[in-house]
């Protein structure tokens, strides 16, 4: 039993190393983004896409997280225009950006919801929901500014560089789109909205 002991805390060990890996070079692409960002180099690749489509997959790769921490995720896709214009890896970057924060941010047992709807004929917003720790009112106008976790002691506990919002908002001003974000407050959850052209 001592061989598959030792297998199992070699096995437990890469999955820590590529764990860290898969960080680092998300990190990296992040920086790298901010950097095309600010030198006007951001390309787009447009064609017409399915925002519910995207989405679905963005969720697909926070599923494992989703399940780990015992979080009730609910899906209301009401839009029934749904087709925008769009770069669909910038978009489902931007979408697993926001419902990788809800994840992050919301404690076991919490609820996530992810929401869609035609507010106009040529509209569709997408809410992404939480019951997390919410944005104090001091932070809430800066939290789409670069590096900027509310407070340094969440960069602490959480991790990141506080780029993923600070991408999202300048790929959704690409498109053409806006992105918002309503809380009531501390411990109050989130509500993060893009709003796209059909």
């Amino acid at each position: 039993s001592g061989g598959l002991g030792s297998n199992r805390s070699r096995l437990h060990a890469l999955e820590v190393i590529r764990r860290n890996v898969e960080l680092e070079a998300r990190l990296i692409d992040d920086l790298l983004d901010v950097t095309r960002i600010s030198k006007g180099k951001l390309q787009l690749s447009l064609e017409t896409v399915s925002v519910h489509e995207i989405l679905k997959r963005a969720y697909e790769i926070c599923r494992e997280e989703i399940l780990a921490k015992k979080l009730h995720i609910e899906f209301r896709l009401r839009a029934e225009s749904v087709h925008v214009d769009g770069d669909p890896a910038r978009l489902q970057q931007v979408f697993w950006n926001l419902i990788k924060n809800s994840v992050k941010f919301t404690p076991e047992k919490g609820r996530i919801s992810i929401e869609t709807l035609n507010p106009a004929p040529d509209k569709i917003e997408v809410l992404v929901i939480d019951t997390g720790i919410g944005i104090e009112s001091e932070t809430i106008d800066k939290i789409f500014d670069a590096f900027e976790q509310g407070q340094s002691d969440i960069t602490r506990r959480f991790g990141g560089l506080g780029l993923g919002l600070t991408i999202s908002k300048t790929l959704i001003d690409a498109h053409g789109g806006h992105i918002r974000v309503q809380s009531s407050g501390k411990n109050q959850g989130a509500i993060f909205t893009v709003e796209l052209n059909t």
